[in-house]
């Protein structure tokens, strides 16, 4: 994933802790003209339904939804060999899937229900379905028209948005969680086919254990570390000159002498296997630095690279039950001796730290 993705998602998550507390006076300016404010609230149109709050639930296939100001509805969806040929055809820089993914079209109709201007791309939708993973930032340019608009009060616009998934993925959803419009009381859940909804887990995928709490006992491979939130576990290492083989042309692009320590550090991926455990229906955000290199003692080191690792990368959102193996990648000081890495999400604010060790010998 990108630096611009990743910083993406942190935004996303960043924005909704900060602003959560005003979700209802926003979306009161957001619906009412300022006059009206005292008055009786601007009731739902007619046309539209007020379900897709959650993936139980999602706003039926073809119906009006509406998400905060914004009222939605899927006109068309393309998916497989349907998808790959319209998306190729869009744009000649455009990329086939990759092997074992395919892609996903799907035609919108939006309007401003609002009285403020209201932006939207590609960018404010994700796609998931019942793997649990969410899905974004495809890269590739939509089916004509593209979705990306800036909306005035009562306008509306039609236009394609498009994803990458899993071949097997199914029960298809497309979710609203606007980049633009403070905390999440607009986001909502659109199904993508008949009858396509995901129930939540009714309780903990996994008991959280004590593995790997104490750096001087870090985990080796294959031995799993679950927290209430997280289990993970070390699939695989790689280090100096294989490393390059494995990434794109943004790390690609510094070149297989760097890989191999010519620059005096060498490049060390980690494939983990990562599952969020929690019960419930709610995304959990898996984050770029959740991973850090500490030394013997498990304090975290300095000015250490964290370098775009290969595909697929581990950040990113994670429904309840959710897994993939996903690599992490360092540029590592070829004097470095520890060998070991620290799992702590959120390390500078989360309220109950409960960080593991994994060695990489």
């Amino acid at each position: 994933m990108s630096r611009v993705a990743s910083l993406l998602y942190r935004y996303r998550a960043t924005r909704r802790r900060l602003v959560a507390s005003l979700a209802v006076l926003g979306a009161q300016l957001a619906v009412q003209p300022v006059a009206a404010r005292s008055a009786t609230p601007v009731a739902t149109p007619q046309s539209a339904t007020a379900a897709g709050l959650t993936r139980v639930d999602p706003v039926p296939l073809g119906e009006r939804g509406l998400a905060g100001p914004i009222e939605l509805q899927v006109r068309d969806v393309l998916i497989g060999a349907d998808a790959v040929d319209a998306i190729l055809a869009a744009s000649p820089h455009n990329l086939a899937p990759r092997d074992g993914s395919t892609f996903v079209a799907v035609n919108l109709w939006a309007r401003n229900a609002g009285t403020l201007p209201q932006s939207l791309s590609n960018d404010d939708f994700a796609l998931t379905g019942d793997s649990g993973l969410v899905h974004r930032f495809l890269g590739a340019q939509p089916p004509d028209p593209a979705l990306a608009t800036t909306l005035a009060p009562r306008e509306s616009a039609e236009g394609w948005v498009a994803f990458a998934a899993s071949a097997q993925e199914g029960s298809l959803l497309l979710l609203f969680d606007s980049l633009t419009i403070g905390g999440d009381w607009a986001d909502r859940v659109l199904a993508l086919q008949d009858g396509a909804r995901i129930a939540d887990e009714t309780r903990p995928v996994a008991a959280r254990n004590q593995a790997g709490v104490d750096a001087a006992s870090p985990l080796g491979v294959g031995e799993a570390a679950i927290t209430d939130q997280w289990s993970v576990s070390l699939l695989d290492v790689v280090s100096g000159a294989p490393t390059f083989d494995l990434v794109d042309y943004r790390t690609g692009a510094l070149g297989a002498g760097d890989a191999a320590g010519e620059d005096g550090s060498i490049w060390v991926a980690l494939q983990f296997e990562i599952q969020n455990v929690a019960a419930g229906g709610e995304a959990a955000h898996f984050p770029a630095n959740a991973f850090v290199l500490v030394d013997e003692s498990g304090e975290p080191l300095l000015d250490i690279a964290t370098l775009t690792p290969p595909y697929p990368d581990a950040t990113g959102d994670y429904y309840p039950g959710a897994t993939r193996d996903g690599w992490v990648m360092f540029d590592v000081p070829v004097d470095y001796a520890a060998a070991m890495v620290r799992f702590l999400p959120y390390a500078h604010t989360t309220g109950s730290p409960d960080p593991r060790f994994f060695t990489f010998r």
